[in-house]
């Protein structure tokens, strides 16, 4: 017995250390319990708290298992308790005093900015403005206890890559998250001198230009440096620094080869003339040993003869060099010529801006929406697409003539260019809408720049002629991430437009 005794203590010092639970009097006594019991020794001490409580009423025994009382301090409480619940006056201030603080409580919460405690403190506040009894208090504390049991907060260890690891108090919670916003300012600072560096490395050295995936990451560098911390943009620049070289070694081997391509005509030219020179020249050696024998006017009129052939063909041979040095300068003439009308067509096919407006035309609003799609498509960059437009234009080229509504839609591109100082993109991609393509922009702060713009063009006093015109827009704003595809956006902002202009004047909507 002694034995058994002495491993049992030991038992509960093994799980005291385990657990690091202070061996105050009640903890041992609870620890000594639990170890005699799992090896089957009976102590009379354990079973105390039975005994006291197998002395109790029934109802009474019924309510202190639901209570699970653990010793005879708990059990003293509860006794204590329902003593003094005899006095019916005291019993009925005491209920009244806990459902107020219930209800308090149960308010409290309702503060506590969580969706699903909100709807259960709400749901329980009516219970028990209703008739309270036994069974909804037991219904509102099951429900509770259904709320604790499935509470889940893992989603807050999010918060550690804002350098949040405690996370007890929202107040704290927000003032890091700012604070952690800060710094990122400083960091795409920092980003954005280092994008203009690598910008600068990927344009070629050589070649005239560089080509359309340099263009485009350089372009998506330039609208969100923070890109560089992304995976896909790291591959994107090596690709794109391999690409620049290639472009300057093409370049290189052009140039060489069309100098080498002139270098062979001019020589072959050369050796040809040479050839001429010579074969002529041995024709004159002969002419000049001749001259030495002259001994009648027949070898006179023969050596005068074979000089005059010989001029002859020098005079072609230099004759149809000319001809040919004059073909080879009309076929470069020719070439220069249909370069500068290819630049002319490349020029004008480039042509990227609107000429009433200034603004970016349709068919760079389309490249623009390519590339900043395949952003998304790589970086996952979220983009909104706003489309606005001035109400009753028609109406008002009827009224005051076309000029006037090309004087509205001037100032108006003007007054939208102001607003856009964030790399916000704008074309005129009809002769009534602005389309405004905005990247890392949620639907909250696109709603806020589409108001701003809208309440410039409401307030602005447009006047034609020492008249004054009343304007009033509309817009329809869509989320990239709201929709399947690009077109499906185009289509939801159009939507949006559409709703918006016959909700009335100055209204947004979003679809």
């Amino acid at each position: 017995m002694a034995s058994l005794i002495s491993d049992v203590i030991k038992d509960v010092f093994k799980e005291a250390s385990e657990k690091k639970i202070t061996l105050t009097p009640d903890n041992y006594h609870m620890l000594f319990c639990a170890a005699a019991a799992r090896r089957g020794l009976g102590a009379s001490e354990c079973k105390k708290l039975e005994n006291y409580i197998s002395k109790l009423d029934q109802n009474y025994q019924n309510e202190l298992k639901k209570m699970n009382v653990r010793n005879i301090d708990e059990l003293f409480a509860f006794i204590s308790s329902r003593l003094n619940r005899a006095n019916p006056v005291d019993v009925t201030k005491i209920n009244l005093a806990q459902t107020m603080l219930l209800k308090r409580i149960l308010h409290a919460i309702n503060l506590m900015h969580n969706t699903k405690a909100k709807e259960l403190a709400n749901s329980s506040l009516s219970m028990l403005d209703g008739t309270i009894g036994v069974e909804s208090l037991n219904l509102i504390r099951d429900r509770w206890f259904e709320f604790v049991s499935h509470f889940d907060d893992t989603y807050l260890r999010r918060l550690e890559k804002y350098g949040i690891k405690q996370n007890d108090d929202i107040e704290t919670i927000i003032s890091k998250i700012e604070k952690s916003k800060d710094n990122s300012k400083d960091i795409d600072l920092k980003y954005t001198k280092i994008c203009e560096l690598i910008i600068a490395a990927l344009v070629p050295s050589i070649a005239p230009s560089a080509d359309d995936d340099i263009a485009r990451v350089s372009e998506h560098l330039r609208q969100n440096p923070s890109l560089l911390s992304s995976q896909a943009m790291e591959d994107d620049i090596k690709k794109c620094i391999l690409k620049r070289v290639r472009l300057d070694q093409n370049e290189i081997k052009h140039k060489i080869s069309i100098l080498d391509e002139v270098l062979n005509n001019l020589n072959t030219q050369i050796q040809n003339f040479a050839t001429t020179l010579l074969n002529n020249g041995s024709s004159v050696d002969s002419a000049i040993f001749d001259i030495d024998n002259i001994n009648s006017i027949d070898d006179y009129n023969a050596i005068k003869q074979k000089l005059q052939k010989t001029s002859n063909s020098l005079r072609s041979e230099i004759s149809a060099m000319g001809l040919k040095l004059s073909d080879d300068s009309r076929v470069i003439h020719d070439l220069k010529e249909r370069i500068k009308e290819l630049e002319e067509m490349i020029a004008k096919s480039s042509i990227k801006k609107d000429e009433l407006t200034g603004l970016n035309n349709k068919n760079s609003f389309e490249v623009e929406l390519a590339n900043i799609e395949d952003a998304n498509a790589k970086y996952g960059v979220d983009y909104a697409l706003m489309i606005i437009e001035i109400n009753s234009l028609d109406e008002i080229r009827l009224k005051y003539g076309a000029n006037a509504k090309d004087a509205i839609l001037s100032t108006m591109a003007k007054i939208v260019q102001n607003r856009c100082i964030n790399g916000e993109f704008i074309a005129r991609t009809n002769s009534d809408e602005f389309m405004i393509l905005v990247a890392n922009l949620d639907k909250n702060s696109a709603i806020n720049l589409a108001q701003i713009m809208i309440n410039d063009i409401a307030g602005y006093k447009f006047r034609y002629k020492n008249e004054h015109i009343i304007v009033s827009a509309s817009s329809g704003i869509a989320l990239r991430s709201s929709a399947n595809n690009q077109s499906d956006m185009i289509q939801k902002a159009s939507k949006g437009l559409m709703i918006a202009k016959s909700g009335g004047i100055n209204c947004i909507r979003v679809v």
